[in-house]
């Protein structure tokens, strides 16, 4: 085998080796992988994006179900979500479908703090699979409002 600069070697056949062929298939599978999932954790931010404004919101003293509205509001065109229809099948719909009961609320009449969290999950399938996760998402803003 002739020695190249730098003292590594060349397979004379010009062959893939195994370790190559292994350290290919991870890297294009690393690269499907995060095509698929990337998009649902950029939503994330514009989700984390949403509750910040509805935090800051708190501290003109907005109600609570206007705080819900705000996040509910700013995250209705972000991503797509699975719905049942009205024949029961699962169908892709805009949107994150946050309801109000997946936003939690919490204000303390002594510190000033609010605490603003949102649990959802969304499905990804890999295509051209149909193997489906879930994905599990939590924001939280927590603190006194404007500051």
């Amino acid at each position: 085998m002739p020695l190249l600069r730098g003292g590594l070697m060349r397979h004379p056949s010009g062959k893939i080796s195994l370790g190559g062929l292994v350290l290919l298939t991870l890297i294009v599978g690393g690269i499907y992988v995060g095509v698929m999932v990337v998009p649902f954790y950029v939503d994330n931010l514009d989700v984390k994006e949403a509750v910040a404004a509805a935090h800051n919101r708190a501290a003109q003293g907005a109600p609570d179900d206007s705080l819900r509205n705000t996040i509910i509001e700013r995250t209705s065109n972000l991503g797509t979500h699975w719905e049942r229809d009205q024949f029961d099948r699962d169908i892709l719909v805009p949107g994150l479908g946050l309801t109000p009961e997946q936003i939690s609320i919490e204000r303390s009449d002594v510190t000033g703090k609010v605490r603003i969290e949102v649990e959802y999950s969304r499905r990804v399938r890999f295509k051209p699979t149909s193997h489906v996760r879930t994905l599990k998402f939590r924001v939280v803003q927590d603190g006194i409002p404007g500051q």
